[in-house]
C-alpha cells in the first residue's frame, strides 16, 4: 500500500541581517526585496555584541535586524534562498570581506529553522554545503531556545518580533 505524502504548509520567510552599519542593512534589505518581494515587517535594529566571531571579517560595532517577508513560502525553498543570500553577501563585499551576513530562515507556528553554511552535528544537510537547524521551538506561549540557539535569538526583542509574525501566520492577513 502506498504511503500518502503530507504536503508542507507555507511558512513565513525570515532573514536575519548582521551588518557593519545601518546603510549596509538598508542595502541588503533592498537586494533581498528584489529577490524575495516586499517586507511585511522588520524588527528594531539592535547591537550585535553577543560574540566576536564576525569581528575579524566585518569589524566591531556590528548591528542586526530581522526581516519578515510578505509572501509565505514552501519550506523546500530554504536551500535556494540561502544560495541567493550568499550571492547578495558576495555582491556587497568589499575587498573580499563581507559587510553583511544574511541568514535566511523559515518561521512556522511551531518553530524557527535557520539555514547556514556551517556544519555541526545537530544540523541537517539540505543541499551541497548547506545546512538547516531548528533554532527555536514554540512551546508554552513562546519560541523556546534549544541548547545551540544563538544568544540573540533568546532575547526579548527577537521573541516579540517572532511572536508578532506568528500571530500573522495564525490569523492570516
Amino acid at each position: 500500500m502506498p504511503v500518502d505524502l503530507q504536503p508542507a504548509h507555507p511558512v513565513a520567510f525570515i532573514c536575519a541581517v548582521l551588518a557593519d552599519g545601518e546603510q549596509t542593512i538598508a542595502t541588503a534589505t533592498d537586494h533581498l526585496g528584489d529577490r524575495f518581494g516586499p517586507l511585511r515587517a522588520a524588527s528594531a535594529i539592535y547591537p550585535f555584541d553577543y560574540t566576536a566571531y564576525y569581528a575579524g571579517e566585518m569589524g566591531d560595532g556590528l548591528i542586526k535586524q530581522l526581516l519578515c517577508f510578505e509572501a509565505l513560502v514552501d519550506p523546500s525553498t530554504l536551500a535556494a534562498a540561502k544560495t541567493q543570500t550568499i550571492e547578495i553577501e558576495k555582491a556587497m563585499a568589499r575587498n573580499g570581506a563581507r559587510r553583511a551576513n544574511i541568514d535566511p530562515g523559515l518561521l512556522s507556528i511551531e518553530g524557527l529553522v535557520l539555514a547556514t553554511t556551517k556544519y555541526s552535528g545537530h544540523r541537517i544537510c539540505i543541499a551541497s554545503s548547506l545546512y538547516a537547524e531548528l533554532t527555536l521551538l514554540y512551546q508554552r506561549g513562546q519560541y523556546q531556545p534549544l541548547e545551540w540557539t544563538y544568544p540573540d535569538y533568546r532575547s526579548e526583542a527577537v521573541q516579540r518580533f517572532l511572536l508578532t509574525a506568528r500571530s500573522w501566520l495564525l490569523h492570516g492577513r
